[in-house]
């Protein structure tokens, strides 16, 4: 059985070493290793400068490993390393004469777009839109039936939603792509992140349970798709952790 370690990050989890070269966020240095099997899925990896050190060397031995600083690390952190150090055949340079129009500002901005949103959850229609003007001119002691603005949605007095940001990771960067969406949460959990919208330690409540309410472009239905919202401090909107399936997001 493989050992574990217990990552700040991650919890505990399976762990791996690497070269200290891919710790701390690093990207773009290459990310070397041995084939993965059933038997190792996390092989020792290494960056390119060290890669240089073990085709001089014809392998890691007693001289080769002196001359680098090998570290733990958990199998979380060992993905992202992955991810932020693989080389690709395109850069963001290679892309900074990208042209866009944002949909928000209606200006024009160069390089990759890298986030898109949608502007309310998928169950929101025509009907509640009508409904939800007068919501959103009445003084709120109490939650309307209808009510959807830029980071909450209540539908039929019943639903209840939050905005908020799945972040993927970009191979090669430490940049990550980012899906603006909206997921549900219980009527308790609702009332528990409106009483903290301005409370700058709503960061430290626990993680809520949530349903993926958005359809996004170019993937199979995501629609109902376990996540967990991250409170974050305000202003920022929560952030999705989405539970780990098959699932191509």
């Amino acid at each position: 059985m493989a050992e574990t370690t217990h990552c700040h990050t991650h919890g505990d989890c399976e762990q791996t070493f690497v070269c200290s070269h891919l710790t701390e966020g690093t990207a773009g240095l290459g990310f070397n290793r041995g084939e993965p099997s059933d038997d190792d899925p996390l092989p020792n990896a290494w960056c390119d400068n060290c890669d240089l050190i073990y085709q001089a060397h014809n392998g890691w031995n007693d001289e080769s490993e002196a001359l680098i600083e090998v570290r733990v690390v958990c199998s979380g952190c060992y993905e992202l390393a992955r991810i932020r150090n693989t080389r690709t055949d395109v850069s963001f340079e290679d892309l900074a004469n990208l042209r866009w129009k944002c949909g928000t500002c209606e200006e024009w901005h160069y390089g990759p777009c890298l986030a898109f949103s949608y502007r309310a959850p998928v169950y929101w229609g025509k009907e509640n839109e009508a409904a939800n003007q007068a919501a959103l001119l009445s003084t709120l002691n109490e939650l309307p039936s209808n009510l959807l603005n830029e980071d909450v949605c209540i539908l039929d007095g019943e639903y209840y939603f939050i905005r908020g940001n799945i972040h993927l990771p970009i191979i090669g960067t430490t940049e990550t792509f980012n899906w603006g969406v909206w997921g549900s949460l219980s009527h308790e959990n609702f009332e528990k992140f409106l009483a903290t919208v301005d409370d700058p330690n709503r960061a430290e409540l626990p993680p809520m349970f949530s349903w993926l309410s958005s359809s996004i472009d170019e993937y199979p239905d995501t629609v109902n798709i376990k996540m967990f919202a991250h409170i974050q401090e305000p202003p920022l909107r929560p952030t999705f952790e989405l539970e780990p399936t098959d699932h191509p997001l």
